[in-house]
């Protein structure tokens, strides 16, 4: 029966009260630690893994449709300006040139923001934007605009924002207990501030969308982490309905939480196809994905630590300074301060300080990323002035409930993974490295814990066909954003109706049929859509079985199917699927599932310990990173294979924020000067250290039937901690700044 219900849904990190709608037959029984599983929790490769490497499937980017015009995008070249000249007329004179929109063009669309400026407050912020036939006519047009803009003052310091007090919301303060009494009373203090740089997502794929009008119907391909957030958002900015506008999203190339909804790209594609009459496609260049795809903001973040000689954490007091360009949500970063470790006096304060950057967006882990890169270190320091292990520290200050809430976690396996950890690790011979090397290079060893929610939650919807060949298409909401997710909702179908993997199908990215899946992000999809994928492959197992009594005149309940065969539990009888579907003809066999809520009363999160080992030349100021032992609790692990390329993926990602990857910017211009691939340092194979990976084999028994969390952020929360711990381990000194450049490590050797 379906009702509806009002249940607390997260998203990281932010809690709401929302109405769902869920089927009480989908209340299917969650597989135990011990349960009998055909293919659940043995590695698979991807359903889509030959076609993506021999290059057939097709992104928003491959997408080529008859008539399509090119769009190109007019953008700021300096941090803020107002426009004195712009000749739209020019423009649309020159041959091929189809559209053209500027600031003062009327609209038929509305945002959030004014699409185009004419005073835009950062580098890279759209003015115009031109649709021609051909790329080449659409860069001519761009040039016939002749902008002339004045620049203005601007500020890109988040310190002189700071003093200014330049907020684009209030700082906040959260408290429990006396800090500074907690402080003042400690037998041991630590003080530690520390710079996170500025990241980018850089995703192979940039930006990009392709927009076609029908009529008063709109199809749009856009690589976007949220099709059905891009849908709603297209259908509410022209004023038409949900069901007028279809967004499809097969494959995306990449998007770290940089593409969420519709965008830029999208709205504008639309609308200049609408004023064309032409299908459009807006893609952004490698530079503009640079200067406009998304980051995540640079921050200043201050750590007090007091404790107890025997390494009871006492008092914890932190503040973040966060860039947040011009605008954007306020990242969680003071959380690992505030949940991290048990303690019961504790102060952070969050200061967001406007600069003159684009608006700061999710980007993997957004906030607590950056809060244990800062958090950690300051908690090895308290180790090093109490003289315990690091690990021993952090196991004597573990958290069994949830600091914030005071709730119980509902599953936790920390301590087996800091255990875990620490022997593949090697973590016993940990001061060893510090003797005398042979290559003459500095070597250590450091770890860092990790924290995030990732359970998942409702809506989320899955349908289930089985047909007459005894094969099932799964239809699900999924936009597979690269890692791997059609394939786990596979496996769990398979494990659900008992067919082998190539018996089973599943589709998602295209949201004309209407079956909900949530944001690919904040660790959301596996927890969220698999539940209701096994859901409704239990119903269309259920009818089988039961068509299956009717031919082969045995009770339903005397039956399982397994491997494609249906077997009467006396080992009397077996069968290929085949031999009752066969007699469907034409007809299928058809179930929808719905993800319920999480139960009340606990908080869902995951955890992990990453364990890294680097190597200085101190002569020369490089750091390399040697190994990385990375073991997470993550609920039931699905697809081992597909979960082990998530966490390298993080691991690397982490790298290269605690390494190289930094914007920076130009202080006179406030533009970014390595907006560019050949010089934003991102990481090379060559740079890949050994990654050793586990998971805590325990699913969480407290989430809908499948007790598996979300991966996707996890495996990025401690890396960069870890190797700064482990640079501070090697050397002695610790860098008051990420990443840690060659010139940032001979400063701090000197």
């Amino acid at each position: 029966m379906a009702r509806l219900v009002k249940t607390q849904t997260e998203m990281e990190g932010r809690y709401q009260d929302v109405w769902v709608l869920i089927d009480e037959e989908d209340d299917v029984e969650t597989w135990d630690v011990d349960a009998d599983l055909a293919l659940v929790g043995r590695p698979a490769a991807r359903q889509d893994g030959a076609a993506r490497a021999a290059g057939r499937v097709r992104y928003t980017v491959d997408v080529r449709l008859a008539g399509m015009l090119h769009a190109a995008v007019l953008r700021s070249p300096v941090a803020h300006g107002i426009v004195r000249g712009l000749d739209l007329d020019a423009a649309r004179s020159l041959p091929g040139v189809r559209a053209v929109l500027g600031p003062e063009s009327e609209l038929s669309f509305t945002a959030r923001t004014p699409a185009f400026a004419a005073e835009p407050r950062y580098a890279g912020q759209p003015i115009a934007a031109v649709a021609a036939d051909t790329p080449d006519q659409a860069r001519a047009a761009l040039a016939a605009l002749a902008l002339e803009i004045e620049p203005l003052a601007h500020v890109v310091d988040p310190q002189h924002a700071l003093v200014e007090q330049r907020f684009v919301s209030d700082p906040v303060e959260e408290a429990r207990g006396d800090v500074d009494a907690a402080l003042a009373a400690a037998e041991v203090r630590v003080e530690l501030e520390i710079e996170t740089p500025a990241h980018l997502q850089t995703p192979l794929e940039p930006h990009a969308a392709v927009a076609s009008w029908d009529g008063d119907e709109l199809t749009a391909w856009v690589s976007t982490q949220g099709m059905f957030s891009a849908r709603d958002e297209l259908a509410k900015s022209f004023g038409v309905r949900k069901d007028q506008v279809r967004v499809l999203t097969a494959f995306v190339g990449g998007g770290f939480g940089g593409k969420q909804g519709a965008g830029f790209e999208a709205l504008v594609a639309a609308e200049l196809a609408r004023v064309s009459g032409r299908p459009v496609r807006l893609v952004n260049d490698r530079h503009a994905e640079q200067l406009d795809g998304g980051r995540r903001a640079a921050t200043r973040q201050t750590i007090r630590l007091g404790a107890r000689r025997d390494g009871t954490i006492t008092a914890i007091d932190a503040d973040a300074v966060i860039a947040m360009g011009q605008g954007g949500w306020v990242f969680p970063v003071t959380i690992p301060a505030r949940t991290l470790y048990r303690c019961d006096d504790v102060r952070t304060m969050t200061f967001p300080v406007k600069t003159n950057l684009r608006p700061q967006n999710a980007f993997r882990a957004p906030g607590v990323m950056e809060g244990v890169t800062a958090f950690e270190q300051a908690v090895d320091e308290l180790a090093s002035a109490l003289g315990i292990d690091p690990l021993e520290l952090r196991r004597r200050n573990h958290a069994d409930v949830d600091q914030a809430s005071g709730l119980p976690y509902s599953s936790k396996q920390l301590l087996w993974c800091y255990d875990r950890a620490a022997e593949l690790a090697g973590w016993e011979r940990r001061e060893d490295l510090r003797g005398p090397q042979p290559d003459g290079l500095l070597r250590g060893m450091g770890c860092a814990t990790q924290i995030w929610w990732g359970g998942g939650g409702p809506p989320s919807h899955a349908t289930v066909r089985l047909d007459g060949d005894g094969h099932a298409q799964v239809v699900t909401g999924i936009q597979d954003i690269g890692t791997g997710t059609l394939t786990s909702a596979r496996i769990v179908a398979a494990e659900e109706l008992g067919l082998p993997l190539d018996r089973v199908r599943v589709s998602g990215g295209d949201t004309r049929p209407n079956v909900y899946g949530p944001v690919a992000g904040g660790s959301q999809t596996t927890p969220s859509v698999l539940p209701a994928v096994r859901s409704a492959a239990a119903k269309v197992r259920k009818t089988l079985l039961q068509l299956a009594g009717d031919v082969l005149e045995i009770a339903p309940d005397d039956l399982h199917v397994r491997d494609g065969r249906i077997r009467s539990r006396d080992g009397a009888l077996d069968v290929d699927v085949i031999e009752v579907t066969g007699k469907l003809g034409d007809a299928t066999i058809d179930g929808s599932g719905s993800r319920g809520p999480n139960p009340d009363g606990f908080r869902v999160h995951t955890f992990g310990c990453q364990i890294a080992q680097v190597a200085v030349d101190a002569a020369v100021g490089e750091v390399r990173v040697e190994r990385v032992v990375a073991v997470h609790d993550v609920g039931r692990i699905v697809n081992p294979l597909g979960a082990s390329s998530q966490v390298e993926g993080g691991v690397l990602q982490g790298m290269a924020f605690a390494l190289t990857e930094e914007l920076v910017l130009d202080p006179t211009t406030g533009a970014p000067v390595n907006a560019h691939l050949d010089d934003y340092k991102l990481p090379t194979i060559a740079d890949v250290p050994e990654i050793t990976i586990d998971f805590a084999p325990v699913p969480d028994a407290n989430l809908p039937n499948v007790g598996a969390k979300g991966l996707g952020e996890p495996p990025i929360v401690p890396t960069a901690a870890a190797i700064a711990n482990a640079f501070a381990h090697a050397t002695g000194r610790r860098c008051a700044a990420l990443p840690l450049t060659r010139a940032r490590v001979l400063e701090a050797l000197s």
